[in-house]
Formats: structure tokens, C-alpha cells, sequence
């Protein structure tokens, strides 16, 4: 833009609050292409510009930096380009991110600003400013993050003071942005409904280890698959392909109401990581009972810029979803892996770790019930209520011995039969197995045992070898 804004009315100081017309100068600037660029122009990704003279130049695969120091002053200033990434087809998700990792991250005591927006032929620029204090100076962040064709670029200007604004200001100039070869068009999944948007905020999901209190924390599987768990989820890994096994998410009233709970969980768990485009949705074929909910979309990692191949199962039962997120590196590599939805079902399987007499000591117990209204087939009235309720308890000690208490009740309500048993001993346990004795006609049962890891603690599942359906699902409540 010839007629472009210039810093001369910058305050000496440099104060961000004086700053409003400066930030609004630097959106325009950068997304303002009638600027010619002269021959010794250079490219970076969809960046093309005039290098500034004498100014030390970095660059890395994701990354251009140009770098001015002045020792007699102290002065210094850094231009960063970065390599453009999927937008999240959000302006303000793409600013809030690029913001947290490009700034927040490097410089603290940074503020996030709200930002100005500039509009102009399909790029919306979003600039915004901060200061921090780094050696015991005052230093100022810029950046500008500008989205549109499917890409987001974030330029950013760190600098301690005016010095080099000329500089700057002849720099960003220069550079023309060029429209992606492909672009892409992205939405979140949800809203592609005739559903209202949900107000629920996207989940926050760590990759924080947490071993949910299991000391064998980690599973080699015979067929190559190896799980560990983390704060918000099991990480299964086998060769170049990596799987996430959420954590349970409750599936309340105002997700329920949507109509598209895969698609509010997709937007939730997924959109806040990645950069997604190209997303497909399984095809049921008409109306089913049992329906496969499932997504696949190319993606950008947004921490690391990786670009991947997405795979997202939902899976729900009881008011509970489980996402199953499968990260590949090709759609090729990901059918070839799984070739059909019942292998990614079966993903949930590898949440699986060895049992430890360490890991057991305390209470663990269980308790269900259900309910049948009863009605005459002949005269269609109401015969009475069935119904059935257990509880079922362990204790195990740190000496290897154990109690469990098992009490019920069952049948028509006003004849109801009761149950409670208790047993006792010293039991036997080894990574898959535990083995109790004194059980039922004092008979030693021996039960397949392992640790499902859930969020912020494990379930404890036994399953008696003789008798499979007699099982039990055990919480930690002591």
C-alpha cells in the first residue's frame, strides 16, 4: 500500500497501551498487496518479501527469522515468519493459538490483547501487541496471525524499542502473501447440522504422564501393540501409527440435544490439537440401531506443525462416550492398519494393565440393579414390579489376605428373596491373576484380573476363570 500508515507517531516508550494505531498499521501493512516487490525479492512458504539490508538472517523448515543487534545501543529486534499452517476455520481459535505458542510460551508475563482485524482479498489479519520484561528490560511482542484459504501464517516483531521500527516498517511492507495452491475450506464438524451450537467449552486435553496409580504402567502386547496410560488418556503405540483411548466424557442434556454427538465430540476433542480439513463421515446407509460413528480428516498437529492422517471413533453406552483418535501418517497407512470399523472398535481392548498386590491394597466394590415392569400378555394389566440389586465388596491387606462381602436381592416386589455372603483368606497374585480361597462350598476361585485406567484412577476387573459370567467391576473406595 503506497499510501500506508507509518510509526512516526510512535510513543518513545514504546508503551503497549499507546499502541492501538501501530497494531492496526501492522494488519494492514501485511495483508496490503499493491506494494511491489523489487527483483532481489525472496520467497518463504506463502510469503514473499524484500530481506532487510545487514540484518543476520535464521531460518529453519518451519521458520524465517530476520535478526538486527546494535552493541553500542543495545538494540535489537527479530522478525519471525512462520511456515502457514491448516486454519482451524476460526479467526479467533487461530489467533488465541498461534498467540499461546508463539508468544506466551517464549516471553513471560506476556498478556494476550485483544487484537485488530484487518479484511482484505480472502486474508483476515489479526494483530495484536504485549509487553514483557526480559533481563531486566522492558520489550515489547507483536504478532499477526492471518487466516484464510484454509491456511493461517503468523508473522511476529520482537524488539526493545523503537530503533528498528524503519526497518520493520519497510520489511512488512514488502511482503506479499500468495493464495495455497489447494485451499482448503474448513468448519467444525457440529456445525455442519441444522443443530444450534453448543456453549460447552472444548475439552483440554493433556499429554501429561499419569499412571493412574498402576505400577506396571506399561503393556507389550503379543501382536506388537504397546499401551500406556496418561492423565486423559491411554496411548497405544505400534510401529508409524499412534491411538489415543479417551477417557470416558458424559454425554449431557445440552450435547444430547444436539442430535450429533460425534460431531460435538469431534469439535471438542479434536479441533482444539489440530488444523483439520477434508473431514468424511462414516456412512451408515439409512437408518440403523446400531450406528458407527466415525470421522476421518487430513490435520496439522498444532504443536508440532506434523502433518497426519485423523481417525475418531465414538463410541457410547450408558450416558459415557469413548473417543478412539487414531493418528497415521497417510490414509493409505490407516486402511491398511484397519481395514474395517470392527479392528477400530477393538482399540478399546488395549486398555489393559497387570495387577499388583501394591496396587489392590484398600476397598474396591460394586453395586448395580435393574428394574421390569410387569403386565399381563392376556389382559394387558399390570402384573408388579421385578427387580434385581447386588453390592458386592473386597478388601485386600497389604499381608495378602482379603475379605469380600456379596449381598443382594431379587425377584417381585413384596416377595423379594435376599442373599449375603462373606468370605475370607490369603490371596494369590500374579501380573493376570488373582486367587482367592475359601469361596463358595470352600472352593478356591481363580479369577483373569487386570487394570482398565480411567481418569484420575483405575477400575479393577476380575472375571472367574471357571465362570465367566460370574464378574466383577471394582471402583477404589477406601
Amino acid at each position: 500500500m503506497a499510501n500506508a500508515r507509518r510509526f512516526a507517531d510512535l510513543d518513545s516508550d514504546f508503551r503497549p497501551h499507546t499502541m492501538k494505531k501501530e497494531i492496526r498499521y501492522l494488519a494492514i501493512i501485511l495483508i496490503g498487496f499493491s506494494q511491489s516487490v523489487f527483483a532481489q525479492s525472496e520467497t518463504f512458504d506463502l510469503a514473499t518479501y524484500l530481506p532487510p539490508s545487514g540484518w543476520k538472517k535464521e531460518s529453519n523448515q518451519t521458520a524465517l527469522s530476520f535478526v538486527a543487534t546494535n552493541s553500542a545501543t543495545r538494540g535489537w529486534c527479530r522478525i519471525t515468519i512462520f511456515k502457514s499452517v491448516g486454519s482451524s476455520g476460526d479467526l479467533n481459535t487461530d489467533f488465541d493459538h498461534e498467540w499461546a505458542e508463539l508468544i506466551a510460551k517464549t516471553y513471560a508475563n506476556t498478556v494476550k490483547p485483544v487484537q485488530d482485524v484487518t479484511v482484505e482479498d480472502g486474508w483476515t489479519a489479526q494483530s495484536g501487541a504485549s509487553g514483557f520484561t526480559w533481563q531486566n528490560q522492558q520489550c515489547y511482542a507483536l504478532l499477526t496471525a492471518i487466516s484464510g484459504y484454509g491456511k493461517t501464517i503468523s508473522i511476529t516483531v520482537i524488539m526493545n524499542g523503537q530503533e528498528y521500527m524503519r526497518e520493520v516498517e519497510l520489511f512488512l511492507s514488502s511482503i506479499e502473501l500468495n493464495k495455497p495452491a489447494i485451499p482448503v475450506n474448513v468448519q467444525p464438524v457440529s456445525s455442519q447440522s441444522n443443530q444450534a451450537a453448543i456453549t460447552s467449552p472444548p475439552l483440554t486435553i493433556s499429554s501429561a504422564p499419569g499412571n493412574q496409580g498402576i505400577t506396571l504402567a506399561t503393556t507389550n502386547f503379543d501382536d506388537g501393540w504397546v499401551a500406556k496410560p496418561y492423565a486423559d488418556y491411554v496411548k497405544v503405540v505400534k510401529n508409524n501409527i499412534t491411538v489415543l483411548l479417551h477417557y470416558g466424557i458424559e454425554i449431557t442434556d445440552e450435547i444430547r440435544n444436539t442430535n450429533n454427538v460425534e460431531g460435538v465430540l469431534f469439535d471438542r476433542v479434536i479441533l482444539p490439537r489440530y488444523n483439520v480439513s477434508n473431514i468424511r463421515k462414516y456412512e451408515n446407509g439409512g437408518a440403523c440401531y446400531f450406528c458407527i460413528y466415525f470421522y476421518e480428516a487430513d490435520a496439522i498437529d498444532k504443536s508440532t506443525g506434523n502433518r497426519v492422517h485423523l481417525g475418531f471413533r465414538v463410541i457410547t453406552s450408558n450416558g459415557v462416550s469413548k473417543c478412539i483418535e487414531v493418528i497415521s501418517p497417510s490414509q493409505a497407512v490407516f486402511q491398511q492398519a484397519f481395514p474395517n470399523q470392527e479392528n477400530v472398535e477393538a482399540l478399546l481392548n488395549y486398555n489393559k494393565f497387570a495387577v499388583t498386590l501394591a496396587d489392590i491394597v484398600g476397598t474396591w466394590e460394586e453395586s448395580s440393579g435393574s428394574y421390569a415392569n410387569m403386565y399381563s400378555t392376556v389382559t394387558g394389566a399390570y402384573a408388579g414390579m421385578s427387580t434385581a440389586s447386588s453390592a458386592h465388596k473386597f478388601i485386600f491387606n497389604a499381608d495378602g489376605s482379603y475379605a469380600s462381602e456379596h449381598s443382594g436381592a431379587h425377584g417381585m416386589v413384596g416377595s423379594m428373596q435376599f442373599f449375603s455372603q462373606k468370605y475370607s483368606g490369603k490371596t494369590t497374585i500374579t501380573n493376570w491373576d488373582v486367587t482367592l480361597p475359601n469361596r463358595f462350598n470352600n472352593k478356591t476361585d481363580v479369577f483373569w484380573a487386570q487394570f482398565e485406567a480411567v481418569r484420575g484412577g483405575r477400575v479393577l476387573h476380575l472375571v472367574d476363570k471357571a465362570t465367566p459370567v460370574m464378574d466383577y467391576h471394582l471402583v477404589k473406595t477406601h
